[in-house]
């Protein structure tokens, strides 16, 4: 401490961080801005500022390792970006609306950050309407069966080009873009189109891109951990193990089921599309556990009443497990688990066979392993 007080201004101007962030507000009304850093355990502030009267601002504090993080004014208005220590970055928007109005300049993974972002919103809106759309349709024609069927059936196809001219959108950009940590952003929003492990290929890919330009990124160490998770918990692959608690403080896991068929259901109490999801699961446990098929539900929730009245409502009589560690349990890193519900079927000598089966493919493939 006494170096650093009576030390001379040198000193501290070579330890002085190179990185800018800056800009200018359009409508703003002196917000209080802040810089945070998106971690694996969530949001983390690492320095703040104020909008002038001239709606211009300057992050002065900030030296921010090669990682995503957010200038964010309230939890629903922000602009994500990609930074790194040497960028000096100027960030123009609309206060009122930032993550919609904003541009960057001097981050160039940012700005394919943005690209991505945009690209996958505006897939996704396309078949919201789409499904709205259908909806609406069908209520108005609820009686002619055979005209709403046909709709359907267009409105399917439509559906899945736009999620195939996503998906080779995305595919396009992480072969132009490998060693750009918004390849990752891509990658994840890929969606499989057939049910095998597709982009294990890009994981590899990616890993190595990004470890050989940045082996002291935090966030490229993460990813390659993913990629070993991933190529451990693929199609193919003995699948891993663990050991969490049953709602009366029992162990059980994967090899509690040794010798015999296991799906294993990855839900929550929260999650919509699971709870809507369960009763398909209840009708396939009812169908195909007398025949030799174990189930074993594996829950992100945090909240331990909801969980188990959600499966008291739900009637999931199986085994069901959580360490009530939400997104950060144990079991969803070990097999990936980036989105629920989802399922792992695994056979009688622990290899997983067949992941992200629902409904009439999950039946479908159940029936086949039977025969």
């Amino acid at each position: 401490m006494m170096l650093f007080s009576c030390g001379n201004k040198k000193v501290k101007d070579e330890n002085k961080s190179s990185f800018e962030l800056k800009g200018k507000l359009d409508f703003s009304n002196g917000e209080q801005l802040y810089l945070e850093e998106l971690s694996s355990t969530g949001m983390k502030v690492i320095d703040t500022t104020t909008v002038d009267k001239n709606g211009e601002f300057a992050f002065m504090h900030a030296n921010p390792s090669l990682g995503f993080y957010r200038v964010r004014i309230t939890d629903a208005n922000f602009a994500m970006l990609v930074l790194d220590s040497s960028e000096k970055v100027t960030l123009k928007g609309d206060a009122r609306n930032l993550g919609l109005s904003f541009s960057v300049e001097g981050s160039p993974d940012s700005k394919l950050f943005a690209e991505v972002n945009n690209t996958s919103k505006g897939s996704y809106q396309k078949r919201d309407s789409m499904m709205h759309t259908y909806e609406v349709f069908a209520n108005l024609n609820k009686n002619d069966k055979a005209k709403v069927q046909s709709y359907g059936n267009e409105a399917e196809k439509a559906f899945n080009e736009e999620a195939h001219s996503l998906n080779k959108y995305l595919l396009d950009f992480i072969d132009k873009n490998t060693a750009s940590l918004v390849a990752i952003v891509a990658l994840q929003q890929l969606t499989p189109e057939a049910d095998k492990d597709e982009f294990i290929g890009l994981y590899k890919k990616i890993d190595s891109a990004l470890t050989k330009k940045y082996p002291a990124s935090v966030q490229v160490k993460q990813f390659h951990e993913k990629t070993l998770n991933v190529l451990k918990s693929s199609v193919g692959s003995v699948a891993p193990e663990f050991s969490l608690d049953t709602p009366d403080g029992k162990k059980a896991g994967p090899s509690s089921f040794k010798g015999k068929l296991l799906l294993i259901d990855f839900w929550a109490s929260w999650c919509r599309p699971c709870r809507e999801e369960n009763p398909s699961m209840v009708k396939a446990y009812k169908k195909y556990h007398s025949k030799g098929i174990e189930f074993l539900g594996v829950s992100l929730d945090k909240d331990k009443s909801k969980w188990t009245q959600a499966i008291e409502h739900d009637k999931l009589e199986w085994t069901q497990v959580s360490d009530l560690a939400g997104w950060q349990s144990e079991a969803a890193r070990l097999y990936t688990v980036t989105s629920i519900p989802q399922t792992v079927l695994i056979d009688k000598d622990g290899k997983i066979i067949a992941k992200g089966l629902v409904e009439e493919a999950l039946q479908t493939r159940l029936e086949g392993l039977l025969k």
